[in-house]
């Protein structure tokens, strides 16, 4: 079985079968699965599943008798050998069953790795700006390096280029880690990659305490409410609402389902806060826009490369309209308010000259972590006195939690706002990312 699934994984992907595929198995739900099945199994791993059952079928008619109980000690000191010489050599690593454990574990052991503190403790929250409505926007699997914006190739971003310059756009941010339930947490609280400190505040527990309104509108389906740290996050605010269930949207699940809530959202009295988690650009790509999207179909392009980066940038493309349509919606509203957006990590689509598609910790590429990060506000919203634009600033995304509160106006005893992008203050540090890899040692050269 091991022999198949790491042959099968080298034939699917290039790669071996490794504890972070388990945690992409674990998160995801059967439509991603499926698509996953559907991107990635090919005639050659068909081939080899169908070889594999023939091979099985014949080994099973084959007998092997033990014997004396001499055979089953000398068999045990040989299964012991082997043990430790695969972990002395590190050989274990590309263990299937040895991932398998490991990422299982892993994943659960991370839902508690960081334990939230109760916000009422705080007991000097305050609000020090009259500002009214903070928009979050949390995309998915979205490259920075797909951008027109940013400077891609191609016409990816066209709304979003009409109003360059009202926005603030940052060139140098990166998320924690490549896989989302790794690297949300670390974005909604004041939990920082560097930090050992293992106890921080969420966001939304700090916003509800300053009197703001919560909402999280969602377009991914949750596993559960509390069955990942997101969702447990996610389940603090006044308004929760997931709208890409089997029961409430069997058949869309495009961003502009979101729509309609967030206009109610708006419609609501008070400062408020509204985070939107977008099924944005996940593959399977060319799920992610309807068809009046596809605008990247050179009919020239016959090989899987070129159709993959064609459906992936269909999906930046359209990710554009939605995440404009929301800084639009926000100007109609005519009130001090701000829409920051930003990317749980990035995806490789047969970029630095790879030969693959998606995400993978052991063939780590620059463009999984390099996200897009920009904000629109109001003309009339009110920036902190310490506001200071720097594009190129070297931020990761870890510390958006301080940068968030910074920018809306919120604070207490403690908060350092050193860590905010927005800061004259901000000081820039060395960025570790998956298994402690220095980000500007491991990519210099990209």
């Amino acid at each position: 079985m091991s022999f198949f699934i790491e042959t099968a994984s080298y034939i699917a992907v290039s790669s071996n079968f490794t504890s972070s595929f388990m945690f992409l198995l674990i998160e995801s739900n059967s439509q991603e699965l499926e698509e996953f099945w559907f991107s990635y199994i090919d005639v050659k791993v068909i081939l080899f599943l169908i070889l594999m059952i023939i091979m099985f079928l014949v080994i099973r008619k084959l007998k092997f008798q033990i014997t004396n109980s001499n055979q089953k000690i000398l068999g045990g000191i040989i299964s012991a050998i082997i043990i430790v010489a695969l972990k002395l050599t590190g050989l274990i690593e590309n263990n299937t069953y040895f991932n398998v454990v490991r990422g299982v574990y892993g994943y659960f052991d991370l839902q508690g790795s960081i334990e939230l503190e109760n916000v009422g403790d705080i007991k000097d929250i305050e609000t020090y700006t009259d500002n009214q409505i903070l928009v979050v926007v949390i995309g998915e699997s979205t490259a920075r390096k797909h951008m027109q914006v940013y400077g891609y190739d191609r016409l990816t971003t066209p709304n979003l280029n009409r109003i360059r310059d009202e926005l603030l756009l940052y060139n140098n941010t990166i998320s924690t880690d490549v896989i989302t339930t790794k690297s949300l947490p670390f974005l909604l609280t004041s939990a920082s990659k560097n930090d050992k400190e293992t106890t921080s505040y969420s966001i939304i527990d700090v916003f509800n305490e300053a009197g703001f309104s919560t909402y999280w509108l969602s377009n991914q389906r949750p596993i559960g409410h509390y069955d990942n740290k997101t969702s447990e996050i996610a389940s603090a605010v006044g308004y929760l609402k997931f709208l890409n269930h089997k029961d409430e949207v069997k058949t869309n699940s495009h961003d502009e389902v979101l729509f309609p809530e967030f206009d109610l959202a708006l419609k609501g009295r008070g400062k408020k806060v509204i985070f939107l988690h977008l099924i944005g650009t996940h593959f399977e790509y060319s799920n992610r826009y309807p068809k009046t999207y596809n605008n990247f179909n050179d009919s020239t392009v016959v090989s899987k490369k070129g159709t993959i980066i064609n459906h992936y940038d269909n999906a930046v493309l359209y990710n554009d309209y939605i995440v404009y349509s929301l800084i639009e919606k926000l100007k109609n509203k005519s009130t001090r308010s701000a829409l920051l957006y930003l990317s749980d990590h990035g995806e490789n689509v047969y970029d630095e000259g790879t030969n693959f598609f998606g995400r993978n910790e052991e063939r780590l590429t620059k463009t999984m972590f390099d996200i897009p990060f920009f904000v629109w506000t109001s003309k009339d919203f009110e920036l902190p006195n310490d506001f200071e634009y720097h594009p190129n600033r070297a931020f990761m995304a870890d510390h958006t939690y301080e940068s968030i509160l910074h920018l809306f106006g919120v604070k207490y005893q403690g908060l350092d706002f050193s860590r905010s992008i927005f800061s004259n203050n901000f000081i820039e540090r060395k960025r570790f990312v998956v298994d402690g890899i220095d980000y500007e040692t491991r990519f210099k050269n990209e």
